[in-house]
């Protein structure tokens, strides 16, 4: 059983008082007895000597021999008789002539030969004490016997009142002694409490004990001690708050491992990745790639930088990973495991390639430029030398050479042709921004490229969810855009295809977006060539010349828009082209 810290003062206190009062009882009982005991052997002896002082008396009248020996023995025997004198003995060295003992003669002569043989005064015998004086005269041997058992009597009888004081004492000092016990385990027993209480996680607990003494101190040193618990609590919470609110809102996905590679935490930017990931059937599994690389950081104690490439099936592009690792150490250098933080890097790695094929661009429209007006001028001259020729060797009837004449003026235009695309695309003429419905633009280019879709059975669905798709851009320019996406469409479906063009609008973080999406249902995009398709020439057409898509990248960029493919191989491609609502920066 568990006694508590009252008890543990309360018991030991009153074990000494009761140890205490009952010692003292005992040895004021034991000097009564003694004192009372030695008065009652004193008082014997003294009695013993005046009898005998009176046995001398009658000794000296039989000496005077006014009488005679045994007179005198009579006379002192009545004496003493009359005296009544209870437990007095007399023995004369053989017979007993008195005895006061009531007992029989026979214990009284071992009693008195006991004292002869002792020679010890007084003589304690059992529960007796034996009293003697020897008279030679007579060789008489006077002896009394006292009763030690009256004696306890008579001193628990004369201190009554100093048991009864004791007892009351005793009362009082209980009484104190849970007085006392209680004043000090109080305060302590306070003190247990609002320590269970803090264990529980409850810090606005305060300990109410107005005293000076020790323990009052103790509870101001505890006051003060718990206020500053408080205060270091608050600090410690905002801090772990700050770090949690930071992890949280932090684009940086972050996991921490131990030792073992086990995951300790992953904050919510990691998950969200992980959750949108695992939605789009990347084939590769990010997390066990982060996992691996955290393992090889702790195997190796190096921090390791990486950037992961993954395959976006459902939309047919690249997710690039930037992932760096390294030791979670503690402040005393001790390594806890490891730690790992990640970007998705795609649109810094799209902005980039973007800047790549801007640059591409610029060299080789530079370049094809200078080439096409180096290319023109001599062809202008070669038509019209055909054409000079044409007309004087051609005035007979003569189909083979006008066949042949025709033939180079045909492939001379074509060239023409090629080089005015060259260029359109080298430079381009200037915007002339105007506000421009979208929906009439599509219309206007599907009217030009009906008769090639229905001449192919690919059907081309049409569907405005935007009820005002304005924007401020060039309408020559933007037609171009759509002509040169919907006949790449229509190459890709080749026959029996289908074609959906789809209006809506964005809200982004720079505001509202019209965008238009091409989604057909051809052969796809190989992987490896998505990047490739704004490059200028790149073409897997026989027919094509590679630079029709390069012309949409230009077009587009150059009315403050965005161009946007996503492609599954067997499955289809999507253009998004996004323009901002009422021209963006050209509304200004």
């Amino acid at each position: 059983m568990r006694i508590d810290i009252e008890n543990k003062i309360l018991i030991p206190f009153m074990i000494l008082i009761i140890l205490s009062i009952f010692t003292l009882g005992i040895v004021s009982y034991w000097n009564g007895y003694q004192l009372l005991l030695k008065n009652e052997v004193e008082n014997s002896f003294q009695n013993l000597k005046e009898m005998l002082f009176f046995a001398d008396y009658i000794h000296k009248e039989v000496e005077a021999r006014e009488l005679t020996e045994e007179e005198g023995k009579r006379v002192v025997l009545d004496y003493y008789k009359r005296l009544g004198k209870e437990n007095l003995v007399i023995f004369d060295g053989h017979n007993i002539v008195l005895n006061g003992f009531n007992e029989d003669e026979a214990e009284v002569r071992v009693m008195i030969e006991e004292a002869f043989n002792s020679n010890q005064q007084p003589l304690y015998v059992e529960n007796y004490i034996f009293i003697y004086r020897r008279y030679d005269p007579w060789n008489w041997t006077l002896g009394y016997r006292l009763n030690k058992g009256i004696f306890s009597h008579e001193v628990l009888e004369g201190q009554k009142y100093v048991l009864l004081l004791a007892i009351i004492s005793l009362i009082f000092s209980m009484q104190a002694a849970i007085f006392i016990s209680h004043n000090i385990s109080n305060p302590i027993r306070l003190l247990v409490d609002v320590c269970d209480k803090i264990a529980q996680g409850s810090f606005q607990e305060k300990i109410e004990i107005k005293r000076k003494d020790e323990i009052g101190m103790l509870a101001n040193a505890f006051n003060n001690m718990l206020y500053r618990l408080q205060e270091n609590r608050k600090k410690l919470m905002k801090i772990t708050q700050l770090n949690e609110d930071i992890l949280r809102n932090i684009s940086t996905g972050i996991i921490t491992t131990d030792q073992q590679g086990q995951i300790l935490s992953i904050n919510q930017a990691a998950k969200d990745f992980f959750t949108e990931s695992g939605g789009k059937n990347i084939n590769n599994n990010i997390k066990e790639k982060l996992l691996y690389q955290l393992s090889e950081t702790i195997n190796t104690s190096k921090n390791i930088n990486h950037v992961h490439i993954f395959d976006n099936i459902q939309e047919g592009n690249k997710i690039y990973l930037d992932a760096t690792t390294s030791l979670f150490k503690t402040d005393e250098g001790f390594i806890s495991g490891a730690i790992c933080n990640f970007n998705d890097i795609s649109k810094r790695k799209k902005i980039e390639n973007n800047m790549e094929t801007l640059d591409r661009l610029t060299s080789v429209g530079q370049l094809a430029a200078g080439i096409a007006h180096e290319i023109r001028n001599p062809l202008a001259g070669m038509k019209t030398s055909i054409q000079v020729l044409k007309n004087r060797l051609c005035k007979e009837e003569n189909d083979s050479n006008e066949k042949l004449f025709n033939g180079v003026l045909y492939e001379i235009d074509r060239i023409n042709h090629l080089i005015t695309d060259i260029l359109d695309f080298a430079k381009p003429r200037i915007p002339k921004y105007e506000k421009t419905d979208l929906f009439k633009i599509l219309n206007r280019a599907l009217d030009l490229i009906k008769k090639t879709a229905d001449e192919n059975n690919i059907e081309i669905n049409l569907v405005n969810h935007c009820s005002n798709p304005l924007v401020y851009v060039d309408k020559a320019q933007i037609e171009q855009v759509f002509l040169n996406i919907i006949k790449n469409a229509l190459k890709a479906i080749n026959r029996e295809g289908e074609l959906n063009i789809n209006i809506n609008t964005h809200r982004g973080e720079k505001g509202c977006f019209v965008v238009v999406e091409f989604h057909d249902n051809g052969c796809g995009i190989e992987p490896q060539n998505l990047e490739k398709i704004f490059n200028p020439f790149f073409t897997t057409s026989p027919e094509g010349t590679g630079l029709g898509l390069s012309v949409v990248y230009e077009l587009v960029n150059g009315n403050h828009g965005e161009v946007v493919v996503h492609s599954v191989v067997n499955v289809g491609t999507k253009f998004k082209v996004k323009f901002p609502m009422y021209g963006g920066d050209s509304n200004e």
